[in-house]
Parts: structure tokens; C-alpha cells; sequence
């Protein structure tokens, strides 16, 4: 993911540091701390698939799978 999408995504989702990232994706510390790192500056990040539909996911408002009544 480039470095301007990812920084993007944390603007649109209001998430500001890697603690934030930490509690809403369920990443490492220190793997979330090194995404932001590199996203501001300037590196493109890889982001695993699943990550980055839970990343789609919680910039459209979604609720995990169970959260739903059915």
C-alpha cells in the first residue's frame, strides 16, 4: 500500500498513532508503530490482504461479523 493511501485511511478513520491502529486492526505494538513510521516517511507499507479489508471495513463503518443480529 503506498504511503499516501495508508496515511489517508488513518486520517479518514480518525487514527492518529500506532496505539490506535494497535486496538481497532489487532496488530503488534511495534507493527503498527512501524507502519506509521514508514507511511510518514514516505515508504510504501505491506499490508496483508485480510488487513487491508479490515482497513475498507472500518473506513465504511462496518461492524465485525458477529456484532450483527441475524
Amino acid at each position: 500500500m503506498t504511503a499516501k493511501d495508508f496515511l489517508a485511511w488513518m486520517e479518514q478513520t480518525g487514527h492518529a498513532s500506532g496505539a490506535d491502529i494497535t486496538r481497532s486492526l489487532g496488530l503488534g505494538r511495534n507493527q503498527a508503530q512501524t507502519l506509521v513510521a514508514r507511511a510518514r516517511a514516505g515508504e510504501d507499507v505491506q499490508i496483508k490482504p485480510a488487513i487491508a479489508l479490515a482497513m475498507t471495513a472500518i473506513a465504511n463503518g462496518l461492524r465485525p461479523w458477529d456484532q450483527y443480529d441475524r
